[in-house]
């Protein structure tokens, strides 16, 4: 999830693991009140919304550049770089965040052993201790602002993540979206599990082609954009 201002790294004081119904665990961040992922099963949401609805939307490039606004716990970046292995798919993943979770929480998580790929730990550990790295057919990247992003940057896939706008209202205005627009490539998508009708016409004002269309476990819908080619 993203925020604004920096923050220092998040300890067992700030948040703490909790499970989902899918058997993954999320955390839930105290000073928020709220939950990095849904409660209804954290893998099973960020499968559902930023891989089968954005990523595999781009599946037919020979190259894929991912925008997240939001890494949190680094389970989609982590899907991604699964997805480049599976598909031998080169993906350019570029993440967005300045609340750091301490490393030994998220080991706490064990996606990499819930994923069935524990020999993977120590990518998504690189994850949340360097800030950029590559594998084979993956290319890492982690930024604490928006102005560390070179002009003229574009995207195939946006995964909007952060805290939900009830939380973090100033993450979910109008420019956010204009801005989000410039940066996404002809044809590229944006997803975000949020379906509210505000947010529906802010990302359309914004130039977006915008479904409401089925949401992951427990959520009825979640919004899906495109920006025409």
């Amino acid at each position: 999830m993203m925020k604004e201002s920096i923050s220092p790294i998040l300890g067992k004081d700030d948040v703490y693991a909790i499970a989902t119904t899918d058997g993954s665990f999320t955390l839930y961040n105290r000073e928020f009140k709220a939950t990095y992922h849904s409660l209804f099963g954290a893998v099973s949401e960020s499968r559902h919304t930023y891989l089968q609805k954005c990523l595999y939307t781009q599946a037919e490039l020979q190259k894929i550049s991912i925008l997240e606004f939001g890494f949190g716990t680094g389970l989609n970046a982590f899907l991604a770089y699964l997805f480049s292995q599976k598909h031998q798919k080169h993906v350019d993943y570029t993440g967005l965040e300045n609340i750091a979770i301490d490393v030994a929480i998220i080991h706490e998580l064990d996606y990499p052993g819930y994923l069935a790929c524990p020999e993977k730990k120590d990518i998504l550990t690189r994850m949340h201790s360097i800030s950029s790295f590559h594998e084979e057919y993956y290319n890492f990247q982690l930024h604490h602002s928006r102005n560390e992003i070179l002009q003229g940057t574009s995207f195939n896939c946006i995964f909007f993540d952060a805290f939900a706008p009830e939380v973090q209202p100033e993450l979910w205005e109008q420019i956010m979206f204009d801005h989000l627009f410039s940066m996404t490539a002809p044809g590229g998508c944006l997803v975000t599990y949020c379906s509210k009708g505000d947010v529906r016409r802010s990302i359309e004002r914004s130039g977006y082609q915008v479904s409401r269309i089925p949401g992951a476990p427990g959520k009825r819908q979640m919004l899906q954009a495109f920006r025409p080619s």
